[in-house]
């Protein structure tokens, strides 16, 4: 038997070709939710082209099929609305049950390991379990870079600021206008951002610093 002839059986034996499958959907899931990178999709492109070829060759239940795809889908659905887990567990089942009707019985191959597959469904939920528990986790945060964030607060004008000018906001400094003339070393109040440039008034109380008056 040649070295082609032992790779050839090996990409047919059912235990091998569910692997790659299963693999092929955790690529396809990391795609959809996290795009951009390339990795996920080629990865997904070669692991499912591997396995369609093997499944091409075997006896495939396409209800089984099926099913795991829609496991996927739920994955998916999970990761990108907030379920509280209701489509990851109707996930597990679904891929459960796909894995175990995705061949048909016939005695001239390999069956496919039950052991393997309870493996892989256990590690396929932990790991999305988890993706699910830090989407949600991250989705209640306020986002790490907020520019609208400086609406509101205090700063102090650098230079005189009429309709050009400087003013320092949280060890930033910015382009600032007002509608009137703010002298340097005044406290001021950001009231809106245009872009980079922030309009600003003179905040309540507030008196320019001495040292920065010129005599």
């Amino acid at each position: 038997m040649t070295l082609i002839d032992i790779l050839w059986q090996t990409l047919i034996n059912p235990n091998v070709i569910y692997l790659f499958l299963i693999a092929g959907v955790w690529c396809v899931a990391l795609a959809v939710t996290t795009p951009g990178t390339g990795l996920p999709e080629a990865g997904a492109v070669v692991l499912l082209g591997v396995a369609v070829l093997g499944l091409t060759r075997l006896p495939v239940n396409l209800i089984g099929l099926a099913l795991i795809g829609l496991s996927l889908g739920l994955y998916v659905l999970e990761l990108r609305a907030t379920t509280h887990g209701a489509f990851l567990i109707v996930g597990i089942f679904t891929l459960a049950g796909g894995s175990l009707f995705l061949f048909r019985n016939d005695e001239t191959i390999v069956p496919l390991s039950f052991g393997l597959v309870a493996a892989t469904v256990l590690v396929t939920s932990g790991f999305f379990a988890l993706a699910i528990r830090l989407a949600l986790r991250l989705r209640g945060q306020p986002p790490a870079q907020n520019p609208d964030a400086v609406i509101g607060a205090l700063g102090e004008a650098k230079t005189d600021i009429l309709k050009d000018g400087a003013v320092l906001v949280d060890d930033e400094l910015w382009t600032a206008e007002a509608d009137e003339l703010i002298p340097a070393g005044t406290t001021v109040q950001i009231v809106k951002r245009m872009g980079l440039r922030l309009k600003v008034v003179r905040a309540k109380n507030s008196q320019p610093n001495k040292g920065d008056l010129s005599c």
